[in-house]
């Protein structure tokens, strides 16, 4: 049985078979699964790999409350109180990426203690809970403030950068506004308040590894700023995308899953309110072919200057 008729015929659902083989197909979300597994899981993985069953999948036996990422994920279909179902090719991507996760593991132990110099971080924005894969890679400056990180997301992801936003780690939380940091009340044992504009981004993210951003606190886009390479370059002064996938999210649409009914509508051209919702989307900013090009030169222009771009002197408010 083939990956997509696999989950098509267990799930019963097409739209979440079709969420689901979109983001089992994608290696970068496979790898964080893998990275995130316990270690029992991993060793279900291994196990399995010895086996190769004659349908096309596995049909195993499972424990309340086993294999959480691996349920959680849809790698394990439940079929019952204590059985489980899992796709013969779900079990070889997940068995190559544990094996490339252990081994840039054991490469990044052993080179932590004499890291390079490097002077710009290469990030993935990731767009949490999409109805498919929605990512934008990026270089910025290693030397950067988060104000300067909260426009190159905005730019990167399509936001027209009319609603507030934050940052958090792991027991910080970094205002891009300088008001709503000054109205924010912080309890006493709470995340220390920083502005964005004063806090250079290296030191948080290469010891985090990854940070949220957070656009529009009526509709939660949740956003993870993952640190993926720390580089050197010749120039690094100016941020620039680097890669992409899925689509623009539609700004107003009601979070995650208002952005997937009006996304599958806009897609369908058959639906009686396709034109509708397509001339609405656009207005909010939504293209149907990601301008990496155009979003470039808009950096260029934003980060030309050779003064570090805060709240205080920020050009996109011209624009």
């Amino acid at each position: 049985m083939d990956l997509r008729r696999f989950y098509h015929v267990v799930l019963k659902d097409d739209a979440l078979a079709d969420m689901s083989v979109s983001y089992i197909n994608d290696d970068y979300f496979m790898s964080k699964i893998a990275e995130k597994m316990k270690p029992g899981e991993r060793r279900l993985i291994k196990k399995l790999m010895k086996v190769r069953p004659l349908s096309g999948f596995y049909e195993i036996t499972i424990n309340p409350g086993e294999y959480f990422h691996l349920i959680k994920n849809r790698i394990i279909l439940p079929g019952g109180e204590d059985s489980g179902f899992i796709h013969l090719e779900v079990v070889r991507r997940l068995s190559r990426l544990i094996d490339i996760h252990e081994a840039e593991k054991r490469y990044e132990e052993k080179e932590q203690s004499s890291e390079p110099a490097y002077n710009a971080l290469k990030l993935r924005i990731t767009l949490e809970g999409a109805h498919t894969p929605v990512w934008r890679e990026v270089m910025v400056p290693r030397d950067f403030n988060f104000y300067e990180l909260h426009l190159v997301i905005q730019k990167a992801m399509g936001w027209q950068g009319s609603h507030l936003s934050s940052f958090f780690g792991k027991g910080e939380r970094i205002f891009v506004y300088a008001l709503e940091m000054a109205d924010g009340f912080r309890m006493a044992d709470g995340p220390e308040h920083l502005l964005a504009s004063e806090t250079e981004i290296a030191p948080f993210l290469t010891r985090a590894g990854a940070i949220t951003y957070v656009y529009d606190y009526g509709d939660d886009w949740m956003h993870e700023v993952e640190v993926l390479e720390k580089v050197t370059l010749d120039a690094p002064g100016i941020p620039e995308v680097l890669r992409h996938k899925g689509p623009g999210p539609v700004e107003d649409s009601g979070g995650v899953d208002g952005f997937r009914e009006v996304h599958d509508t806009i897609k369908d051209k058959a639906h009686p309110e396709h034109e509708e919702w397509l001339l609405w989307a656009k207005s909010q900013n939504y293209k149907e072919r990601y301008p990496k090009k155009s979003i470039n030169r808009t950096l260029e222009k934003i980060f030309r200057g050779k003064e570090p771009v805060t709240e205080s002197n920020d050009p996109t408010v011209d624009m």
